[in-house]
């Protein structure tokens, strides 16, 4: 009989009769199933009135051991816990977001967000210029909300989309074998398959810095007091304001839920999250249904403190880069890449 601090041993020094685990008349016997040379799975059964192995009772499964560098994969009970200096805490789960991650940041780092690095006749075909077209109503959109979310244009960059199109447990232990070739290996297939795809996203994200630029340039665009009335009350911490307005000449004051002024409006803001007594206020100025816009608003204060005050407000300055016209068919055509 073994103790589970025993069970190193049985590991460590490739033991292949089962260990025999007492607690009592609790039994756990545990047995090790080779994959490969490299690799066993690992298997108990549990009886609980003092027996050892019975027909009557299945074996569950309880972890992968890895030969190559001691370590156990996948534990589950009655293993996990039990065994903290060679568990290593990973999940097949954590190993494939591993895997992925290690494939999607090879991608990323030869990209490196430079359109120079591909090489793809995408750029000669007719449909290629139709879906930027078709793309710029979205760009519109996405840059709006980085704008007002407070990030930063040089913050956008390419996202690699690889993902694993159905469980494969022999591309999982290739690369518990080798990490850093089995991570290439996948690399460069989705490099050579997707290239048109990565030069669309490239496109695309430079598209969205022009929209945002564009925003930033034009120091009129409400967005900008919009920005400035998320971040402010956002900051504060509070979950009621007071916010005061003037809508056609008339000024009004009311509190107002600060949560919905910390996030995104479509250019104004309703009167659902008023007190009855200031919505009956506001609809007697300004209409039953009426709503009010960032323009529309004079000062925020939270427990008397001032949080926005249009007259002292001042749009953000843009950042110091100059935006580019798009490359010409003829400039494209000299794109290279390596991999």
């Amino acid at each position: 009989m073994l103790n589970y601090s025993e069970l190193y041993d049985w590991f460590q020094n490739d033991i292949t009769k089962p260990a025999v685990i007492r607690n009592g008349d609790t039994v756990d016997t545990i047995i090790r199933v080779p994959r490969d040379d490299d690799f066993d799975f690992v298997y108990y059964q549990r009886n609980y009135t003092g027996g050892g192995l019975s027909t009557s009772r299945g074996m569950s499964f309880c972890g992968i051991y890895n030969k190559l560098d001691g370590q156990l994969y996948d534990a589950r009970n009655p293993l996990k816990g039990n065994l903290s200096d060679i568990d290593s805490g990973k999940s097949l789960m954590d190993i494939e977001e591993e895997f992925v991650g290690g494939v999607c940041g090879f991608i990323e780092n030869v990209v490196d967000d430079d359109i120079t690095h591909l090489r793809s006749p995408f750029f000669e075909d007719e449909s290629y210029n139709e879906r930027l077209e078709d793309f710029k109503e979205d760009a519109a959109f996405i840059a709006r909300n980085m704008f007002l979310a407070g990030e930063a244009a040089d913050e956008l960059k390419y996202q690699c989309d690889y993902v694993l199109d159905r469980k494969n447990d022999d591309l999982m232990f290739r690369y518990l074998r080798y990490p850093s070739a089995t991570v290439e290996e996948a690399a460069t297939h989705y490099w050579q398959e997707h290239q048109d795809d990565i030069l669309l996203e490239l496109r695309k994200n430079e598209i969205i810095r022009e929209k945002y630029r564009a925003i930033e340039a034009q120091k009129n665009n409400p967005l900008h007091k919009q920005r400035a009335i998320m971040a402010a009350v956002k900051e504060s911490g509070a979950k009621t304001v007071n916010v005061t307005i003037i809508k056609g000449g008339e000024e009004y004051s009311f509190k107002y839920n600060a949560d919905k002024l910390s996030r995104y409006a479509n250019n104004s803001y309703d009167t659902w999250d008023m007190s009855s007594k200031d919505k009956q206020g506001f609809e007697e100025r300004f209409g039953k249904w009426s709503s009010f816009s960032p323009e529309d608003i004079t000062s925020i204060s939270y427990r008397g403190k001032t949080l926005y005050d249009a007259d002292t407000f001042l749009p953000i300055e843009p950042e110091d880069i100059e935006i580019e016209n798009d490359e010409s068919e003829d400039d494209a055509e000299g794109f290279t890449m390596s991999m």
